[in-house]
This record gives structure tokens, C-alpha cells and sequence, in this order.
């Protein structure tokens, strides 16, 4: 954010140093926040008032603001590195304490600007957003995987202002071309979490578009979807398979082979085990995540399989079978 420091203070571009200073003085004095406790509207109003005065009282600030204009001012000011408001040194905290002044004289201010102050600070970075395509498994297992991505960064030649001054003027950066950022291709890592899920979005810091008038990047966010299994299908932290169980093993029961993520199992079947059937296997499932060294449980579904021929001989047996064990 930048203001106009003449209409901030009500003065005309031609005001003497004196007539500056008196105004300011007076509007500080009515918004100063020690006077106005809680007020977060005088608070506001009172570092307008301070930041106009402290580009107006300065003839080398008044100067550059009147030669370059309100934007390129705050943007492009100072060889490039843009204004900003400096309230630490002591000349300032004696002016404001002498404007507490009359019945308070003996009260020290106690107000400070702290880091919020910026009003022709940087401003942060957009997020960016990069689709990323995971394997069921590593999905699961997590991994670190590598980025080749096109970066937008702030040209460091011109700070990201886009000009450089030139003879008390000034023009483009020869970097940038006046863009005030540059791209360029860069490979970046990520680890991805064990158990993430499809949709999910891994957040990377500081790796998405560059800021403003020195501003923070804003983050890179990897929206993480994951490509189907031919074996297994994932409902939240359980995982499913469909297994095929023969016809003697679901009529006299016993054990049989499952495949897992880390190999294979044993599920035991009862004896009259129906198709559809579903069992669990506890622990054998997806990683909860979170930081977590849990996992959900792993549900197999039976499907049963049928013989395709039968002899005259088998034939005669399940039609004996039928007869002594009939289905209800």
C-alpha cells in the first residue's frame, strides 16, 4: 500500500519545512495512540500521518517522490530498492514524545510501529499450484520424488523494481527487461508423506510466485492424485481386494495366500465360507499418516470359483451332494 503524503497531511506541494512540521504535529497529537487507547482507526490514521511527514520533512524523500510520482516512488525509488519507513532511530521517538507533550509532558510515548508497519513494504507472493501424479504404492509407502518445474523469481539485479537508476533518472533492467522477475527451469524435491491420500495437497514453502516490493514468495501447492491399483482399492485408511477362492476351499475351509503391500498373508477360511464373503486382516491396511506408525486393516472380499467341466463321475457326486447337503 502507498499514499500520497501531500493529501495525507492537507498540504500543498509547495508548503514551507515549518508549515509541514506544524501540521503534522497537530494531527499527530489528535490520533497518537497513547491518546487514543484501543482506537485501531487513530492507530491506522496516526502512521499515514507519521509516514507522510517522513517523506515530506526529508528533502532528499521529498525530492525523489516529487521527481519519480507516487508508484515508482514506493516501487522504484532509491536505486531501485523501493521506499520504506524507518521509525526506529532516536529522532523520531523525541519527536513523538515531544508530542505528547503539555499535561503528559513527563509520559514517555510507549507506542511503537513494530514489523506490521509496511505500508510501502513487500507484499506476499501468490500460491502456485502443480498437479502431481503418484503410483498407488508410493503413494502409500511415501517417497521423495523430483520436480522439473518452470520458477518465477525476483531479479536479483534490480531487486524486483524493473529499473535501475541511471544518471539521476533511470531505466530498465537489463536482467528482467523492466519484469522485475525472472524464470528459469529448476529441480525441486518434495518427500511425500507415507499415506497420502488422492486429492490431498503437499504444501512446499516458499516455492511459489515471488513477491512485491521484497515481499515473501508465496508456497508451491503439489495437488496429489493418485493412480488406481490393479489389486488393491483404498477407503480412507482400509484397503480392499477381491480374491478368488475355489469351490473346495470355501466348502471345507482352511488357509489360503493373500497378497499384501509387504507380501503375503495367511487368511484363514471357515468351512462353508459363502461367496461375497468379506474377512479382515488387521494391520494390513494404508499408513494412517500424520506422523503416525499406524495402519488401517486390509478386507478381502471371496469370490468363489467354479469348475468350468465336470465328468460324468463329478457330475454323479455333486448331484449326490445336492441330495445329502441341500442348500437351505
Amino acid at each position: 500500500m502507498s499514499l500520497d503524503p501531500y493529501k495525507t497531511l492537507g498540504v500543498d506541494k509547495k508548503a514551507k519545512p515549518e508549515d509541514i512540521k506544524k501540521t503534522y504535529r497537530k494531527l499527530a497529537r489528535k490520533y497518537h495512540p497513547d491518546l487514543n487507547p484501543g482506537d485501531k482507526a487513530a492507530e491506522a490514521k496516526f502512521k499515514e500521518l507519521s509516514e507522510a511527514y517522513d517523506i515530506l520533512s526529508d528533502p532528499t524523500k521529498k525530492s525523489e517522490y516529487d521527481n519519480l510520482g507516487q508508484e515508482a516512488f514506493y516501487q522504484r525509488g532509491f536505486d531501485g530498492s523501493g521506499y520504506k519507513p524507518n521509525f526506529d532511530s532516536s529522532s523520531w521517538m523525541d519527536l513523538f514524545n515531544d508530542i505528547l507533550g503539555g499535561p503528559r509532558a513527563n509520559k514517555r510515548n510507549t507506542f511503537t510501529f513494530g514489523r506490521d508497519f509496511s505500508f510501502g513494504g513487500g507484499q506476499k507472493g501468490q500460491n502456485r499450484e502443480h498437479k502431481l501424479v503418484l503410483d498407488f504404492r508410493t503413494a502409500l509407502s511415501g517417497s521423495e520424488v523430483t520436480l522439473d518445474l518452470d520458477v518465477t523469481e525476483v531479479c536479483q539485479r534490480c531487486g524486483g523494481q524493473g529499473v535501475l537508476a541511471s544518471g539521476g533518472g533511470a531505466k530498465a533492467c537489463p536482467v528482467c527487461l523492466g519484469r522485475g522477475q525472472v524464470s528459469s527451469r529448476q529441480t525441486l524435491k518434495a518427500r511425500i508423506p507415507a499415506g497420502v491420500k488422492d486429492g490431498q495437497s503437499i504444501r512446499l514453502k516458499g516455492k511459489g510466485w515471488p513477491g512485491e516490493n521484497g515481499g515473501e514468495p508465496g508456497d508451491l501447492l503439489l495437488k496429489i492424485t493418485v493412480a488406481p491399483d490393479e489389486v488393491f482399492t483404498r477407503e480412507g485408511d482400509n484397503l480392499r481386494l477381491e480374491a478368488s477362492i475355489s469351490l473346495y476351499e470355501c466348502l471345507l475351509g482352511g488357509s489360503v495366500e493373500i497378497p499384501t503391500l509387504n507380501g503375503r498373508a495367511n487368511l484363514k477360511l471357515p468351512a462353508g465360507t459363502q461367496n461375497g464373503q468379506t474377512f479382515r486382516l488387521k494391520g494390513h491396511g494404508a499408513p494412517t499418516g500424520g506422523g503416525q506408525k499406524k495402519t488401517g486393516d486390509l478386507y478381502v472380499t471371496v469370490k468363489v470359483i467354479l469348475p468350468a467341466k465336470l465328468t460324468p463321475e463329478a457330475l454323479d457326486l455333486v448331484q449326490k451332494l445336492s441330495e445329502v447337503a441341500p442348500v437351505s
